[in-house]
């Protein structure tokens, strides 16, 4: 039996699609391999959980080391500084390029100490509760662009491209601190202020920075930047969609190719069609059919396939769901509920909130805490819509409990 090459909840092995936004990224760091200097103002790649934000940038990450980049990969905590972890991981990727020096390790880890006492200092400020944090953020983006400025040159001048640090979930430390309340954590918030300031600096002195920086987040990553520096409007923001027909197909044809094989038109037909284009949906599809199939080398995943493998699929998919459904409060709850009865796409506002009775601004907090976990989106000024295919239906499903789903 074959190993199965779908990989649900992780980074598919064979990446497919995002031709568009793997060339402009591509583009972006030729200049850098190029020229030696920035790629360009901050990137961030946005889109609702489980749409591919993280394999394009491990597919970015993959691209950029094979081109002579030293690559750091941080990860977001929910409502956590993170900043301190840049640090880290830059210096940690450092420490690991072989081509580089002890001696040179060496520099940048002083410099990675500095900015580190720093932020502790800042830190203890923000903790006294005075209104020091502007006088305190101007004091650490010299340094920040300091650190940037020797771990890049470092890698530079050792003979490779440059560095890219690659910031997953950036929306995570900057959540506002409660359901009830729309401010993030304001050691967070100053983290971005400085980060966002930092590289605008550089970016006007791009000649001195062969460097990159790009985030990825939920759909709301770059409103809450622009709440943390004003300024944050100029990030350049990557807006991923689910896919297409033909691409959605390609994800499930092409890791199965691979291994010799084949899809019936059929099959391939109705998985496409459950999956509405959701890449986890369709790795989740994927991964229960070829279970079920256990084809050898040669063999065609039929339509019979797809049904017998329909149950451990439809469980996956029901997992996603509850776990989404289960994080929203009550009111929540009757939001999303008011949402599923309309519509399985697009919806007005107003519609809602006439559904539940209450005017459109007492939607406005409850909005936000949805859109802040991932469970809507609004893609355009008045409208909502679920960011994943299928969840209105299952909405619908838990009005068959006696409980109500309120209750569940």
């Amino acid at each position: 039996m074959m190993s199965n090459p779908y990989t649900p909840g992780g980074r598919p092995r064979v990446f497919v699609g995002r031709d568009g936004e793997r060339r402009w990224l591509r583009d972006r760091l030729a200049r850098v391999v190029a020229y030696g200097e920035m790629m360009g103002p901050l990137v961030v790649a946005t889109g609702p959980r489980g749409v591919g934000k993280t394999s394009l940038m491990r597919d970015l990450q993959a691209q950029a080391q094979e081109t002579g980049f030293v690559v750091a990969w941080v990860a977001g905590v929910k409502q956590q500084p993170f900043l301190a972890d840049v640090v880290d991981r830059v210096t940690r990727a450092l420490d690991r390029a072989d081509r580089l020096e002890r001696p040179a390790r060496a520099r940048v880890q002083e410099v990675g100490v500095e900015v580190g006492v720093g932020m502790a200092k800042v830190s203890a400020t923000i903790g006294r509760g005075d209104n020091s944090e502007v006088g305190s953020s101007a004091a650490l983006v010299g340094p920040v662009e300091d650190f940037f400025h020797t771990a890049s040159h470092l890698v530079r001048d050792a003979g490779g491209a440059g560095l890219l640090v690659i910031i997953d979930e950036l929306h995570a430390p900057l959540l506002p601190r409660s359901d009830r309340e729309s401010t993030a954590d304001p050691r967070a918030s100053l983290d971005a202020a400085v980060l966002l300031n930092a590289v605008q600096n550089m970016e006007a002195e791009r000649e001195d920075y062969p460097l990159g920086v790009i985030g990825a987040g939920l759909p709301e990553t770059k409103a809450y930047l622009t709440r943390a520096a004003t300024f944050g409007e100029r990030t350049h923001e990557m807006v991923l969609h689910v896919l297409d027909e033909n691409t959605a197909r390609q994800v499930l044809t092409e890791p199965a190719r691979s291994l010799g094989v084949t899809w019936s038109p059929e099959a391939l037909a109705a998985a496409t069609q459950a999956s509405g284009g959701y890449p986890q949906s369709l790795q989740t599809i994927g991964a229960a059919t070829w279970d079920a199939a256990q084809p050898d080398e040669g063999d065609t995943i039929t339509l019979a396939d797809l049904k017998a493998g329909r149950s451990v699929s439809d469980a996956g998919l029901e997992s996603l769901f509850r776990a989404r459904w289960e994080v929203a409060t009550a009111f929540e709850r009757a939001f999303l509920e008011a949402m599923a009865r309309h519509t399985d796409n697009e919806i007005d506002r107003a519609a809602v909130a006439a559904e539940l009775g209450v005017d459109t601004d007492a939607l406005g907090m409850h909005r936000r805490s949805l859109i802040s976990k991932g469970i809507i989106e609004s893609p355009r000024r008045g409208s909502l819509r679920f960011t994943i295919p299928g969840f209105a239906a299952y909405v619908r499903s838990l009005d068959d409990n006696p409980g109500g789903p309120a209750e569940r």
